[in-house]
């Protein structure tokens, strides 16, 4: 499962350098209409198509791992593989996204991972070594999906203007779960008819999707640059405003700590549903599906929060998140799981637009794929840790001692950031 402070932008933070010419004066921009940003309906048709793609081999790429090798510490390296390269290579892409022509990077990063997505289905086809290849493929793809993410991000102020990005961000989310809805439950359709081999072939194809609708992005998703300074000294410079930003480093610690705890969350799910319940891969799809549709339910109200405290939604997210998957641990029956996974999914949705709001809003343009790119490599880089510790827990103590565990330490984590001023009072601005 997955996976945006009343206070002004202090620019004056020491190490803080930022041309003041580059800095854009959101209460005095002009920004279009969504409803008539081409570009911006363009990009969220094809990442939702990409989305639906990826929701797919989100639950069939686990079930064919434990197909397979029937291990859960198989999967946590897999997990491991999937979010390494957000830590060895997180800060360069956002120093590249600051740099070179975002739209660029995302067509290449999508194309590519199309090519190597292919890679799989196409093994299981020819009966060729499917595991070998999932470990040798893996890795370079969640390079490409680091890149992409740094363009991303970086370009959505870009995309749709600064005063707007809570909603467009939320729109997105929205798209994004009508994908996550669906797949899932067609993904464990699929993986128990054609095999879940054959399954992960669609998202091959909604990645090539996705890069040619960038092709079809009008407007420069380029930070505007007034000098060139060697790529060590971006990413140092990246790394000072976050140090240097009270509120956003005291919320990227929370979402990195709940990120750590819940690195292997669907894995140890799908474990959980799969061996410790013997419940078979369409239960999973409709579990996973359910907490899309609560995601998607969600989006509809992120957009009015994301203004409000955002660590105080971020905090209660956390309890909530955990409290449902103790319920679902808890021998629940298969009911009640997609209600707390409904529950759980809107929650996420809520915290994650907040999160990701904030820490657009507190980032100067010139600097939003570094600042991205910083947080990334700390919640996401980090992430390795959770998910080799959830595969180790699977191997040793099953799924249901691993997802209790995973929402207990989820409300302790809250009960501990709660003590602290700046994400009890984090909040995100639009001037």
């Amino acid at each position: 499962m997955a996976s945006l402070d009343e206070r002004p932008l202090d620019l004056d933070a020491p190490g803080v350098a930022v041309p003041a010419a580059v800095i854009p004066d959101a209460s005095a921009e002009a920004d279009e209409p969504l409803r008539h940003n081409r570009d911006f309906w363009t990009v969220l048709v094809g990442q939702g198509i990409s989305s639906f793609g990826d929701s797919i081999t989100n639950t069939a790429m686990p079930l064919l791992v434990l197909g397979l090798t029937g291990s859960g510490f198989v999967m946590g390296i897999v997990n491991v593989l999937s979010t390494l390269p957000d830590l060895l290579v997180g800060l360069f892409a956002g120093a590249y996204a600051d740099r070179w022509d975002r739209r660029r990077m995302m067509f290449a990063a999508d194309l590519g991972r199309a090519l190597l997505t292919a890679v799989i289905p196409i093994s299981v086809w020819l009966d060729g070594p499917t595991i070998a290849l999932i470990l040798l493929v893996t890795f370079p793809m969640q390079v490409l999906r680091v890149l992409w993410l740094a363009a991303y991000t970086a370009s959505v102020p870009g995309l749709v203007g600064r005063t707007q990005v809570a909603r467009a961000s939320a729109i997105f989310e929205a798209v994004f779960n009508v994908g996550w809805i669906i797949g899932p439950a067609i993904a464990g359709l699929l993986a128990a008819t054609i095999g879940p081999g054959a399954t992960i072939a669609i998202d091959a194809l909604t990645f090539l999707v996705s890069a040619i609708a960038i092709l079809f992005v009008r407007r420069p998703l380029r930070a505007e640059r007034h000098e060139e300074t060697h790529i060590l000294a971006d990413i140092r410079e990246g790394i000072r405003f976050v140090a240097h930003e009270p509120t956003l480093r005291a919320v990227l610690a929370l979402w990195t700590t709940t990120s750590i705890i819940t690195a292997g969350l669907t894995t140890a799910l799908i474990f959980y549903l799969t061996i410790d319940r013997e419940l078979g891969a369409g239960v999973v799809g409709l579990v996973l599906s359910a907490f899309a549709v609560g995601s998607l339910g969600g989006s509809v109200v992120a957009a009015r929060f994301a203004f409000k405290p955002v660590g105080r939604v971020m905090l209660v997210g956390a309890v909530g998140m955990g409290v449902s998957l103790v319920i679902a641990a808890a021998d629940a029956p298969v009911w009640l799981i997609v209600a707390v996974s409904l529950f759980a999914g809107i929650l996420n949705t809520n915290v994650l637009v907040a999160y990701i709001t904030l820490r657009t809003m507190l980032s100067p343009d010139v600097l939003l794929g570094r600042v991205g790119a910083t947080a990334r490599t700390l919640s996401v880089g980090l992430m390795p840790v959770g998910a080799l510790i959830t595969g180790i827990l699977l191997d040793t103590v099953g799924g249901t001692v691993t997802l209790t565990l995973m929402g207990v330490l989820l409300v302790v984590a809250a009960a501990g950031f709660s003590l602290l001023p700046n994400v009890r009072n984090a909040r995100a601005v639009t001037a």
